[in-house]
């Protein structure tokens, strides 16, 4: 039997960058020097997100459920301004000769790992992500920063995040006969349809979502959303939520020029559970070794890192209310479920895929936010469901 990127391979014509590949450009890059550089970058990225995200508040729970129903606009104003600084960064990295051909094949690279995946499978599974979060406050890369700022409870989400992988792994051949479309895509990106170059289209998209991040910060200042406390960048306990989100979308530069992909965070639980679950689900072998799958692992624990140095940083260490267990599990299992499915999570979907304007992308963000936004209604429609709010966050 061939290994699954030996056959995409043959069947695309396609030679994506995989140490496992014996390509020329596998055979240039496959030293230790080369790899330990791309998982200490990787890392670093991660550290450099962390941060920014802790110093955003939008990794709290509160924040993220009061965004959901749209009591409170940190989540949006970082996502918004995360998505358009992809899109920006993409478009200078098409627009160079120098790597102009490393985006068309990011492009044709994602086109193949979404072989399988058509509308439905984007529609479910970006639903099950926006209720998981809804249900856990968090998603996938945000409960890495949970952990590294001390939020009461993000363990649960972590390990229910492990478990949704887990299930999805055992399923996802039945999943795949399932949702798999009988017609396939023939054209994934918007910019095909459209007709022109991908810039073309994107930069105008980019002005759009800078002007709708302006009239958010009008409507609700983010000084009124989240405390201001502390004087400097490091010490503050507060960034501009659009900051953030800056800062998230000019990682995606170094991380495409050193990895060769772009930025997504549901992938490192993959290669986590495969470490210990690979004969129990033998499709998460894939994500067992290579340095491609560990880079993510290392962004990761760069996250946590990151989150932890900013906390401590502002002295708020600790202080942010977390979820009852039991919903950060289940919201845990349905965000990774969800993220399988659709095969992309906030930052695969909405940063990576919305910013390169991949159809299934744009159509698996509406479906998240709207799981998200009903699950949040009903949450606080019954009451009695564990629901902190703004005033329940210990502010220092």
């Amino acid at each position: 039997m061939l290994d699954p990127l030996r056959r995409r391979q043959q069947e695309t014509g396609f030679q994506p960058y995989d140490d496992r590949l014996d390509t020329e450009h596998g055979k240039q890059k496959q030293t230790f020097g080369w790899q330990s550089l791309r998982l200490f970058t990787s890392a670093l990225g991660g550290v450099v997100f962390g941060f920014a995200v802790e110093k955003s508040r939008v990794f709290e729970p509160s924040v993220i459920r009061d965004q959901m129903l749209f009591g409170r606009f940190v989540m949006m104003k970082v996502f918004l301004a995360a998505s358009a600084t992809s899109m920006f960064s993409f478009s200078i990295l098409t627009m160079l000769p120098a790597t102009s051909q490393l985006i068309a094949s990011i492009r044709q690279a994602r086109v193949c790992s979404l072989g399988s995946k058509g509308v439905l499978s984007s529609i479910l599974g970006g639903a099950m992500l926006g209720t998981g979060m809804t249900l856990s406050g968090a998603y996938p890369g945000m409960v890495l920063a949970q952990a590294g700022a001390g939020v009461s409870g993000a363990i649960y989400t972590l390990l229910g995040g492990l478990l949704g992988v887990a299930c999805y792994g055992m399923m996802e051949p039945a999943i795949v006969r399932a949702t798999k479309p009988d017609i396939p895509i023939q054209r994934h990106y918007l910019h095909e349809h459209v007709g022109g170059p991908y810039f073309t289209l994107a930069l105008p998209i980019v002005a759009v979502l800078g002007i709708g991040v302006f009239g958010l910060e009008l409507y609700a200042p983010w000084t009124s959303e989240v405390p201001v406390a502390g004087e400097g960048m490091l010490t503050s306990l507060s960034w501009p939520p659009y900051l953030a989100g800056i800062v998230t979308g000019l990682l995606q530069i170094p991380w495409v020029i050193m990895n060769r992909s772009t930025l997504g965070s549901s992938g490192s639980y993959c290669t986590v559970a495969s470490q210990v679950l690979q004969k129990l689900c033998p499709n998460l072998s894939r994500y067992s070794s290579c340095v491609d799958n560990w880079c993510k692992v290392f962004n990761a624990g760069g996250t946590v890192i990151g989150a932890y140095l900013s906390a401590s940083s502002s002295g708020y260490l600790g202080h942010a209310a977390g979820v009852a267990p039991v919903l950060g599990c289940i919201g845990g299992a349905l965000m990774l479920f969800g993220s399988r499915l659709a095969a992309g999570c906030t930052s695969g979907h909405g940063l990576s895929g919305m910013g390169l304007l991949n159809l299934l992308s744009l159509t698996a963000v509406p479906a998240m936010f709207a799981g998200g936004i009903a699950t949040a209604l009903v949450m606080n429609y019954h009451s009695d469901v564990d629901y902190p709010t703004v005033d329940s966050v210990l502010y220092v």
